[in-house]
């Protein structure tokens, strides 16, 4: 795996979709309408700040999670934290991403991360993220069991 630089964190949908979720980048970060009605019913774009999250970052990553997806090479699995956290990855790279999401629980610091993550807080109920997609390495986690199985469907895995 690529070493996790980009965290999109994610939290609950919105009545609508906020037109500055990725700020002067490309509308919708790239993600055609039609994909953003679909997504728009099972989380938001937290807006990030920064450039490397509004030009086609975040249309690649789901991208390549759909197509491992659709090639049934997706899996998923959960992390015992002090809050369940739920994943979605590509088949042989569960091991990382389990240590990747215990490494952003311990200290995310040490991941020298673009933006945070926040997921200590968000665990502790002191923050509204409630998943993340992974940049880098075309993951996603969840500590929201609800979002996490939309988003099973959506991408129409097992």
């Amino acid at each position: 795996m690529e070493k996790t630089h980009l965290i999109q964190r994610l939290k609950k949908p919105t009545e609508r979709i906020s037109p500055f979720s990725f700020g002067a980048g490309l509308r919708n970060g790239g993600i055609p309408k039609e994909g953003m009605d679909l997504l728009s019913k099972i989380w938001s774009f937290d807006y990030m700040g920064v450039a490397e999250f509004e030009h086609d970052t975040v249309p690649e990553a789901l991208d390549k999670i759909w197509n491992y997806s659709n090639e049934n090479h997706a899996t998923k699995g959960l992390v015992h934290l002090p809050k369940d956290v739920y994943y979605i990855c590509e088949k042989g790279t569960q091991e990382d991403v389990e240590n990747i999401i215990q490494k952003l629980y311990k200290n995310e610091d040490n991941l020298y991360l673009k933006e945070p993550a926040f997921l200590r807080i968000s665990i502790q109920g002191k923050d509204n993220y409630k998943g993340w997609l992974e940049l880098d390495n075309a993951f996603m986690f969840f500590i929201e069991k609800e979002m996490y199985k939309k988003t099973l469907d959506l991408f129409n895995i097992k």
